[in-house]
C-alpha cells in the first residue's frame, strides 16, 4: 500500500481503470462522445506483450482522458501510482495471454479515446472512468 493520500475519488479512478485493463470487471466509459484530440496515437508497438508496457500505456491513457474530460491536470499526478496498482494487483499471465497480437498493436496505434472509450480494438472491458 502507498504512503500517499488519496481521496476516495482518486483511488475510484485508480482502482476503475486497473479493473478495466485487467478484464476483471465492466466499467463503463466516464461520459461517451467527448471529443477525440488523437492524444496516444500511433505509439511504437512493443515487441512483446508485457504488463510493464500495458500498466503504462492504460495509466497514461486513463490520466489523460481524465484530465480532457474534466478540463483539469488534476488525475496527472496519479498516473505513476496507478501504473505500480495495475503491476501489482490487476496485470498478470491470465490478463496478457487474452491479448491477440492484433489486440497488442491496436491498444498502442489507436488514440487513447478510441481505446478506451470507443473500445475499437474490441478488447473486453476496456473503459475508464473519471470518479
Amino acid at each position: 500500500m502507498s504512503s500517499h493520500a488519496h481521496t476516495p475519488r482518486q483511488w475510484a479512478f485508480i482502482l476503475a481503470l486497473s479493473l478495466a485493463v485487467a478484464g476483471a470487471a465492466a466499467c463503463g466509459s466516464s461520459a461517451p462522445s467527448h471529443p477525440d484530440t488523437g492524444y496516444g496515437a500511433n505509439q511504437p508497438v512493443p515487441s512483446t506483450v508485457n504488463c510493464t508496457d500495458l500498466c503504462t500505456r492504460a495509466a497514461d491513457c486513463g490520466g489523460q482522458l481524465c484530465d480532457e474530460d474534466t478540463m483539469s491536470t488534476s488525475y496527472t499526478a496519479l498516473v505513476p501510482i496507478l501504473i505500480a496498482e495495475c503491476e501489482s494487483a490487476a496485470c498478470n499471465a491470465s490478463v496478457l495471454a487474452q491479448l491477440t497480437t492484433a489486440d497488442w498493436q491496436c491498444y498502442f496505434q489507436s488514440s487513447c479515446r478510441q481505446v478506451y472509450e470507443q473500445n475499437v480494438c474490441h478488447v473486453a472491458n476496456t473503459s475508464y472512468r473519471c470518479n
